[in-house]
């Protein structure tokens, strides 16, 4: 197999494990190829890659997911630490996992991806994917912020909240539900948007039908565009935000010996949130 290893570069122990899973995939007769997942050759190294293994965190599977899924890169993601939600597996259950894809005995599990289109004046200026989110949020001033909503073009209503969330079902888990957003299995299809500390505004968050798209018109600023909490823009009044769904999906790579979702919930927030 040709398999493409990625590593959190600010994380020794991460490149260090990665390199070493490199050497042993080559010894076992395989074509592994350690890529930084921001190089500009990125999509020709990748060419022909049947699998990219992750080493880090959620936030690097998040990245490795807007650089490898327009390229059709299956992502396995291995995390040094505490089980994520997107590293489902652990660095001593690698080698089990990796038998079990190298024998046909796995299958990969499509994730939505955002696509986020910021329109300037009537041009886009800026364009991105995301997994998890893409946030409207105010700036470096502490006061709220006016956030129109859209709905397929229409009107819905205007925000006076610190910002609002627009997320998939993976994301459904991450920002969105620190304030209240509902849980959404991740293999759905649906969008949702949901207000952070809305005051006098609707609270509640909105499950979209998975072709609908949502648009945020800023009209005041401060106040900025973040996208799976690692990329960012300042945006200026009138900005518009225009979220769908990409058709471009994140596929993650499952085993039977791995975590399901549910699972996982239960252990990182029934069990470490104190319980619900």
């Amino acid at each position: 197999m040709k398999v493409l290893i990625a590593s959190r570069p600010d994380r020794p122990q991460a490149v260090a494990a990665g390199r070493d899973v490199a050497a042993r995939l080559r010894a076992g007769g395989h074509d592994a190829l350690e890529v930084p997942l921001d190089g500009a050759e990125l999509a020709q190294r990748a060419k022909g890659a049947e699998l990219a293994v992750i080493f880090g965190g959620d936030g690097t599977m998040l990245r490795a997911a807007r650089s490898l899924a327009p390229l059709g890169v299956p992502l396995l993601g291995v995390n040094l630490g505490r089980l994520g939600f997107l590293t489902a597996l652990s660095l001593a259950e690698f080698d089990a996992a990796f038998a079990d894809i190298a024998a046909g005995r796995s299958h990969c599990e499509d994730r939505t991806l955002l696509h986020a289109r910021l329109v300037r004046d009537g041009r886009e200026v800026a364009s991105t994917h995301a997994l998890n989110d893409a946030v409207v949020a105010r700036g470096a001033a502490v006061r709220s912020i006016h956030v129109e909503v859209l709905i397929d073009s229409e009107p819905f209503t205007t925000y006076w909240a610190d910002g609002l969330i627009v997320a998939t079902a993976t994301g459904s888990t991450a920002y969105g539900f620190s304030v209240g957003g509902p849980v959404v299995l991740p293999g759905s299809q649906a969008l949702m948007f949901v207000p952070i500390a809305p005051h006098l505004s609707f609270r509640n968050a909105v499950v979209l039908d998975e072709d609908q798209t949502i648009e945020l018109v800023l009209r005041d600023a401060p106040a900025r565009l973040s996208v799976d909490g690692q990329e960012e823009r300042d945006l200026a009044v009138g900005d518009r935000v225009a979220v769908h769904r990409s058709p471009v999906v994140a596929k993650l790579v499952r085993t039977a010996g791995m975590r399901p979702f549910l699972t996982l919930l239960k252990q990182k927030i029934l069990k470490e949130g104190g319980g619900l």
